[in-house]
């Protein structure tokens, strides 16, 4: 079952004096008592903590100041504010706040922040660590306060349900327990679904890389399809079709080619892509976004036994290449070839997969940048723009040709990796092959700031959903 959320955000003054009033340092122009106000001016002017909590006989306050960072873009400044703020909240151990702001204050991520940094996993925990008493935080007096926080709401519970998915262990998550939980987030929304399990299925229907990659799981590889059509758009409107693929293995070990144990839990987050597009499809759904958009979930356990794909074997895609399997921890792109072909077949015009696809591109970026590669320029930029617009930033590699060669093999027609060097830039590469030139396509390698499991801005300890904004503002700005 879905996580219960353990915060409100409401748009009306409270009845009754509530236990914590917050006000943002430079957007309120509330009255407050004079202590309260000396030492917000003194904070104003630089002078002490960006954070004070004060106990005066009328309440008790939290004075906070925005960070002013020039790398905080698309509202992520307000967000981190909204994350500290819930913080201060729990630790003062309260259940009712009120936060004072001004009219300028960006409010629907103020509200993606507070939830969103209010997310905690503790499902599994017991005792004192899974008491978490719900909150309700007042945010009165602005105009269109209502659908701003309803905005807000809406963005961030998508986005947490892309983190629970992605902190479930994996064996609460598999790839037929994922598949049953996403019909489950759908139901009522007037999305059409297709199910395709098991490798037999799979390899009749052409998608062998999913069935290779999956034949050794615990649980069945499944394909699952997902479709927004939305009413009452002139028929003009519909010439833009957007389909999203999402990577979800829900545990990777590597294979034959394993992994090194440190940390390889985290590979229960591999299944972040799909985790993203899941979420952003919800709130699509939701919201009605006026685009057709298609869904793929390649969901699969990558794991080593007798059953399992070997270093060596060479298999025909669906689009008719070979693939030579080098290297069975270079999955990912195995699972999500067929399917963005199947994708581009089915009319897509514009198309987004969203991995976390290869430590290269960690190394490239670091922890807090995705990666973007790709065919369309003015496409590119439109999804590059629309992360930046929600505060995600995916930074442009190059599909650089010299590098193809990386990828030859004598016994077949392209090697599943690329060697040592730009291997973000090879994996990219890779995925080319299988998407027609005349479709416009945008490759999502979010390994790194996907999973974040020291924590991150307002991010607890986990994962972090990244990309699930990206995609629903994507889709906006293609309606």
């Amino acid at each position: 079952m879905p996580q219960p959320a353990s915060i409100q955000v409401v748009a009306h003054a409270p009845k009754k004096p509530v236990e914590l009033i917050a006000m943002v340092i430079g957007h309120s122009s509330a009255r407050l008592p004079r202590v309260v106000e000396a030492a917000a001016a003194r904070m104003a002017k630089g002078e002490g903590p960006a954070r004070e909590m004060l106990l005066t006989p009328e309440g008790r306050y939290l004075l906070i100041k925005p960070e002013e960072k020039p790398w905080l873009i698309g509202g992520e400044a307000w967000r981190i504010l909204g994350g500290r703020i819930a913080e201060a909240v729990r630790t003062a151990k309260v259940t009712t706040a009120e936060i004072l702001v001004g009219g300028k204050a960006e409010i629907p991520a103020l509200v993606e922040g507070l939830i969103l940094g209010d997310y905690r996993f503790d499902q599994l925990r017991s005792g004192k660590e899974a008491e978490r008493k719900p909150l309700t935080i007042h945010l009165p007096g602005h105009s269109g306060i209502i659908e701003a926080i309803a905005a807000g709401t809406a963005t961030a519970r998508a986005q947490n349900l892309a983190r629970e998915l992605c902190d479930l262990p994996p064996n609460l998550l598999n790839p037929e327990i994922f598949a049953k939980r996403a019909l489950a987030e759908l139901r009522g929304l007037s999305v059409q679904t297709k199910t395709i399990a098991g490798c037999a299925a799979l390899r009749r229907a052409g998608f062998p890389g999913l069935a290779q990659v999956g034949q050794a799981g615990s649980a069945a590889p499944h394909l699952i399809e997902l479709h927004w059509r939305p009413r009452g758009v002139a028929p003009g409107a519909r010439s833009v079709r957007l389909a999203l693929v999402g990577k979800g293995i829900t545990f990777d070990s590597g294979g034959i080619s394993l992994k090194p144990g440190d940390k390889m839990w985290e590979m229960k987050a591999d299944m972040s892509g799909a985790a993203a597009v899941l979420a952003a499809m919800t709130q699509i759904a939701r919201d009605k976004v006026p685009v057709a958009v298609d869904a793929y979930l390649c969901l699969a356990e990558n794991m080593p036994d007798s059953l399992a794909q070997r270093p060596g074997d060479i298999y025909k895609a669906r689009n008719g290449k070979s693939i030579h399997v080098d290297n069975t921890d270079a999955e990912g792109r195995l699972v999500l070839a067929d399917v963005l072909t199947y994708a581009c077949e089915r009319g897509a015009t514009h198309v987004v997969d969203v991995a976390t696809l290869t430590g290269a591109c960690v190394v490239a970026l670091g922890e807090g940048i995705g990666g973007l590669m790709g065919r369309g320029e003015g496409f590119l930029e439109l999804v590059r723009s629309a992360g930046l617009d929600v505060g995600e930033e995916h930074w442009p590699l190059p599909l650089y040709g010299e590098y193809r060669e990386l990828l030859d093999h004598p016994h077949a027609d392209i090697n599943n990796i690329g060697g040592r060097w730009g291997g973000a830039i090879t994996a990219g590469l890779f995925l080319a092959e299988f998407v027609p030139d005349t479709v416009k396509w945008a490759h999502l390698d979010i390994a790194g700031p996907a999973i974040r499991t020291g924590g991150w801005r307002y991010y607890a300890k986990g994962m972090t959903g990244f990309s699930t904004r990206t995609l629903v503002n994507l889709a906006r700005k293609l309606a």
